[in-house]
């Protein structure tokens, strides 16, 4: 049989994922993310079945997701397949979710751009019952289910951590309103979303915010007041997704450089 050019190169990039994996957690990364572009410029056009590649190869990395564009996606089916993947790979999957970058792809969908915002958060609110016991009924404007359950359930109770792509104010007090962490570059400011989560009458401590970073981001003064507005919070750090097993002791690097800033 004669395997098309395109789905070998698949093939090829999907081995190389889970040994990059395993290498990672040889090097004591706590957490490798596969991000997705639909486009596969700088990702994978289906993040959560390379998710699964990866932890198969592994037994303690927590693995993400970074960033599925949920509103492209029916939120029962992402949700059986975290699931899924939580069960895989014994409560490690970490789901992280955006409204979709890729903008010229809700065309090709045929879905309206404009309404991403409200599908994005009927979706979580999909996934989040159905995660829990019981069938789900839910009548929104974009999605009506009506007694559908979902197995398996979810190792980690209330389903995998969600994390939310954001930079502008207002997509960080979404994230913050929807009780979710919140994934920021360097050098935005995260004070719209640990305002927004203590003005709802939460616990700091349970506020989660995570830097996407990579080999320079531990570098200079920004970073470090951003991590000082953070204190009190669950802090993280995503480790940009390397291209290759030559950047890892980079990413290493930089990942230790985070947590030596971080405040007490």
């Amino acid at each position: 049989m004669r395997i098309a050019p395109e789905a070998q190169q698949a093939a090829e990039m999907l081995e190389g994922l889970a040994a990059l994996a395993a290498q990672a957690e040889a090097l004591g990364l706590d957490l490798l993310v596969v991000p997705e572009r639909l486009a596969a410029a700088g990702g994978v056009p289906a993040a959560l079945p390379a998710c699964a590649a990866a932890a198969a190869a592994t037994a303690r990395i927590r693995i993400a997701s970074g960033l599925l564009a949920l509103p492209l996606h029916h939120p029962l089916r992402v949700a059986e397949d975290a699931a899924t993947l939580d069960a895989l790979s014994g409560g490690r999957f970490e789901l992280g979710v955006g409204l979709g970058a890729e903008v010229e792809a809700f065309a090709g969908f045929g879905l309206d751009l404009h309404a991403r915002a409200l599908r994005f958060e009927e979706a979580l609110e999909v996934m989040g019952r159905a995660w829990a016991d019981g069938p789900v009924r839910f009548a929104g404007r974009h999605f009506r289910i009506d007694g559908t359950e979902v197995h398996p359930k979810p190792v980690q109770a209330g389903g995998p951590p969600l994390w939310l792509g954001a930079r502008s104010s207002d997509a960080l007090a979404r994230a913050a309103r929807l009780g979710v962490g919140a994934v920021v570059e360097p050098d935005t400011d995260p004070a719209p979303y640990l305002e927004a989560w203590r003005a709802l009458g939460r616990e700091l401590a349970d506020a989660r915010v995570a830097f996407l970073i990579d080999s320079s981001s531990a570098e200079g003064g920004v970073l470090r007041a951003r991590l000082a507005r953070c204190r009190g919070a669950r802090l993280d750090a995503w480790v940009a997704a390397p291209r290759g097993a030559a950047d890892l002791p980079e990413l290493c690097d930089a990942a230790a450089g985070l947590r030596a800033l971080e405040p007490p």
